[in-house]
């Protein structure tokens, strides 16, 4: 018999480790996404607009489904009753759920420093580039739960948003026009996919 976990991070890990089968994909998504870019042949601006795309998505599709799931149960209440500030408790929980994402992608991270060992230097603005995306994409996935607790309708609402911020940060095209340019600045896709 387990304890109960003593804080809300705890229990994001516990439950992200708790369900095996969901767990194997969760982590093996990623690798079978990223590892045919990283090995094959595909030209460097597509593989890295490909993973800049999954490494946001696997963040707001995470986040939004198991918000949006906790909804249904009546999880979101519970949250509301506990003796704590309600900003804290939702910074809590996304920054747990950034760490589960940070871990899924773990693999596809060391597979590209294993794949480029020369380009080390450029490792620390990678990873602070993959965490400002990571975070701000459980954000996105957080916002789009509160409009439905159907996980799939969930999807959908990511999406919305995510699309044309993959435009705005030069994801699809290169930045060109001074709207672009702009908002560009503020996307950490942008510096995501330069890293990459």
């Amino acid at each position: 018999m387990s304890a109960l976990p003593a804080t809300i991070a705890q229990r994001e890990f516990l439950e992200f480790s708790r369900r095996r089968r969901a767990l194997l994909i969760k982590m093996a998504f990623p690798l079978v996404v990223g590892v045919p870019l990283l090995t094959g042949s595909a030209p460097p601006f597509y593989a890295a607009m490909a993973l800049t795309m999954l490494i946001t998505i696997i963040g707001a599709l995470g986040t939004g489904a198991v918000f949006s799931r906790e909804r249904a149960l009546g999880m979101q209440v519970r949250y509301r009753l506990l003796p704590r500030r309600q900003g804290v408790v939702l910074l809590e929980r996304l920054a747990a759920s950034a760490a589960i994402d940070l871990a899924q992608l773990a693999p596809i991270l060391l597979l590209a420093a294993l794949r480029h060992p020369g380009a080390l230097e450029w490792w620390p603005s990678l990873l602070l580039a993959v965490t400002g995306t990571v975070l701000c994409a459980n954000v996105v996935g957080a916002l789009a739960s509160t409009f439905t607790t159907a996980p799939g309708e969930v999807m959908l609402y990511v999406l919305l948003p995510l699309l044309p911020a993959f435009y705005l940060a030069g994801v699809f095209a290169p930045v060109r026009t001074p709207v672009q340019r702009i908002a560009s600045v503020f996307l950490p896709m942008t510096y995501l996919h330069d890293g990459l």
